[in-house]
């Protein structure tokens, strides 16, 4: 998760008392997270937080840590960087995020913190693309019996429990295609929406995904019913073949909407240029209907599934239940997310930007780790075989296959 919803989700995400929670060193704590714990705080040590974005608004901004001992710490508040790097460096979270809400008092309850405005947020994930090459490089790991298989099941091959959880290891194919989703969202803001590019900020998330932020006036007051309305219009829900300027009856026939005027905008220009088809004067003429019967006869008369399937290809896989929640925190950027050992980081250039070359930690010493599977890795530019049992490899490649939960780091006596 690379954010978290605005309603408690454990009694471990209590508010405390001040930014000066306590933060005791549990007995029970596994050498993993020892280890990643110090290896994060050497990170933000070493860099002196210099890579974590922070905008002017600090002060105003909800924070939360989640600490490596499971615990959650919202309603968190800073007058400003330094107070927030010292707090980083004390705690040494897993994971750091920021609201995406302005409020008049952010370390408040919820319902006492005078809401300001929120940036708008979107959330590409790579999970909501569905990729067939997914079923090949992921991994299903088993809480039961721990047993570790190469592929996505719902249960467990070995014990047969669903108690699993499936390890994301994302290849080049599954960033081209999360980049050509984040592509297509750009243009219907720019497009449909006038929208500058300058106002248009795109993070990869640290693990498999990317986060788009748009900070812009004209949705910063947007309350969650029109965020909703947002989320819909670019999941393209809602629209139908009528929007076309034809109707399709249960027996497939086609029924022109005759003098409909259609202007060739939006949603609408895209379907029919991915149609093929044209509008002379946004009106539909006999061409119009020839073209519609053509795209009949060479669909097997299926023209309804071809034109969901148009929709389907079109459409932005968002996740509308982030770009609703006026109350959500993110992960801030230029922090490590716990779940790769990647860095949310700032795409600047998004064509050329690789999330497995630029988004790892520069720590490179070597160390040691007991790898539970044998794994297939290309960690900055540099391929990486391991095999089950001891390997000896950079800390950035140790702290990724840690947190992929694909090995123990072995502790020198």
């Amino acid at each position: 998760m690379d954010s978290f919803t605005s309603k408690p989700v454990s009694d471990n995400s209590q508010k405390p008392t001040s930014n000066s929670f306590d933060y005791p060193r549990s007995a029970q704590d596994s050498p993993n997270k020892i280890w990643l714990e110090q290896t994060f705080r050497k990170h933000y040590f070493i860099t002196s937080c210099a890579n974590i974005e922070l905008d002017d608004h600090i002060s105003e901004r909800e924070f939360g840590f989640r600490l490596f001992d499971g615990h959650v710490r919202r309603h968190l508040s800073f007058k400003n960087g330094r107070e927030l790097f010292a707090s980083i460096i004390k705690f040494s979270p897993s994971d750091i995020f920021c609201s995406s809400a302005r409020y008049q008092f952010p370390s408040a309850d919820m319902d006492q913190k005078s809401w300001i405005g929120s940036d708008l947020i979107f959330d590409i994930d790579g999970k909501d693309l569905h990729l067939e090459c997914a079923l090949d490089h992921n991994l299903t790991s088993c809480k039961n019996c721990k047993l570790i298989e190469r592929g996505v099941y719902s249960n467990c091959k070995g014990c047969n429990s669903p108690l699993v959880q499936i390890v994301e290891i994302p290849c080049k194919n599954c960033i081209r295609n999360l980049k050509g989703e984040v592509n297509k969202l750009i243009e219907v803001l720019c497009d449909d929406f006038g929208i500058e590019q300058d106002h248009i900020h795109v993070f990869f998330s640290g693990n498999n995904g990317f986060h788009v932020h748009v900070i812009s006036e004209s949705f910063f007051k947007y309350d969650s019913m029109k965020r909703s309305a947002l989320a819909q219009y670019f999941l393209m829900r809602g629209y139908s073949i009528e929007n076309l300027g034809f109707r399709i009856d249960r027996t497939n026939n086609v029924t022109v909407l005759q003098n409909k005027i259609l202007f060739n905008k939006g949603w609408r220009s895209r379907l029919l240029n991915q149609l093929k088809l044209q509008l002379k004067n946004h009106r539909i003429d006999t061409n119009f209907i020839r073209k519609i019967n053509h795209l009949k006869e060479t669909n097997n008369l299926d023209i309804q599934n071809m034109i969901n399937n148009t929709f389907d290809r079109l459409s932005i896989k968002i996740d509308p239940n982030v770009t609703i929640d006026i109350h959500r925190i993110f992960r801030l950027a230029g922090t490590i997310n716990s779940k790769s050992g990647l860095i949310k980081t700032r795409c600047k250039d998004l064509k050329s930007f690789d999330p497995l070359k630029d988004a790892c930690m520069d720590e490179d010493s070597p160390v040691r780790i007991n790898a539970f599977v044998d794994t297939k890795l290309v960690l900055k530019d540099t391929s990486y075989k391991i095999q089950t049992g001891v390997n000896n490899i950079p800390t950035f490649v140790a702290v990724y296959l840690i947190s992929k939960g694909l090995g123990d780091i072995c502790i020198e006596n």
